[in-house]
């Protein structure tokens, strides 16, 4: 008698262990960057799982959907695809261009419950696939780099920023399918970041460089670590953005709206140009051509834009609105649009 209780206790912990279900880790492709783009039949998937190695595995599968992908990567690895450590999707510029395809995937990626709304999302002018190869070839995490530069990095540099896939769902909804996506490019396995591709009515428009991009943050008032660089007296001397407010106005003259952008922007000088301490007088000519040196690219960069696209760009039509509530019509390629920049450097570094 006591044997039976004996077997039948043993028998109630194998059943309460719940673990007849559960699958070991080495049964898994923990993938952590997703590339998305258009493929010969359909859509492209890139995987990259994290891995142990010294080099990442990465893998492609074409499907109509990510769930299909997922399984039949599953049907062919012998593996199950799990999304649940998604750190980084990057889309590829077939993809963006594709309205209807772009936003089914937008569609799947907002629904789908393993993923995280905070993933990392970016755009490639290229190829998803190669982008994340190159990701593979060099960092074993597949991607952490990555994830770990738009998290802690990306706004002290000013040439791109980090958007996560909640944040561009509620862009694309309040800016009526526009918004802007860091851009990653690869070229001969090398990554670079900076710049961003434009979306505009929900599909790609045009890419920005990391000088446009610049210029895009600071008229945002996000510009934060974006530097300058002027030649005084033979020296090439660069600015350093360190404090950076944008503020707007907006009035009615001759029909067209006209708005004014009063930048203010303060920050560190690297260099003097030989002189050992820098006089007040020659802070205000370095100040002075730092400014009129500013506001020319700036005004550079919005006919540029202003060229490419009726999408919100700049994140105007909400200022917009609010000045201007009376008047609801936003065509802001037809805006005027003044820049006044402010410098004021504050730190002239120390010598050693």
């Amino acid at each position: 008698m006591a044997k039976i209780r004996l077997c039948f206790l043993i028998l109630c912990l194998c059943l309460l262990s719940g673990c007849w279900d559960g699958r070991d880790p080495e049964d898994r492709a923990y993938v952590i960057t997703l590339g998305i783009e258009k493929g010969e039949d359909g859509l492209l998937f890139t995987f990259a799982p994290g891995t142990s190695s010294q080099k990442g595995e990465v893998f492609s599968v074409e499907a109509r959907t990510l769930t299909e992908a997922a399984a039949k990567a599953a049907w062919t690895r012998s593996r199950e695809v799990y999304l649940g450590q998604l750190r980084n999707i990057i889309f590829g510029k077939s993809l963006l261009s594709d309205l209807a395809a772009f936003s089914s995937v937008l569609d799947e990626l907002e629904r789908g419950s393993s993923i995280s709304e905070k993933v990392m999302i970016l755009g490639t002018s290229g190829s998803a696939a190669q982008c994340v190869t190159a990701i593979g070839e060099q960092d074993q995490a597949t991607g952490l780099f990555l994830w770990d530069f738009y998290k802690n990095t990306a706004e002290t540099v000013a040439v791109t920023r980090g958007l996560d896939l909640d944040i561009w769902l509620t862009e694309l909804r309040e800016q009526e399918g526009s918004g802007v996506l860091p851009r990653i490019e690869a070229e001969d396995g090398t990554l670079t970041l900076g710049g961003s591709l434009v979306v505009a009515e929900g599909a790609y428009a045009f890419a920005l460089t990391p000088e446009q991009e610049q210029d895009r943050l600071l008229l945002m008032g996000e510009g934060k670590g974006a530097v300058f660089q002027q030649t005084y007296e033979g020296a090439v001397l660069p600015f350093t953005v360190r404090q950076n407010r944008a503020d707007y106005e907006f009035w009615q003259e001759d029909g067209e709206v006209v708005c004014r952008v009063c930048l203010r922007l303060s920050g560190s000088l690297g260099g003097s140009g030989g002189n050992a301490v820098l006089s007040a007088e020659t802070l205000e000519q370095l100040e002075n051509l730092f400014q009129e040196s500013i506001k020319s690219h700036l005004e550079n960069t919005i006919k540029v834009v202003q060229s490419q696209t009726t999408g919100d760009v700049l994140g105007l039509a909400a200022e917009y609105a609010r000045h201007l509530p009376e008047t609801p019509d936003f065509d802001w390629t037809r805006m005027e649009i003044l820049v006044e920049p402010e410098i004021s450097i504050v730190d002239t570094g120390r010598t050693r």
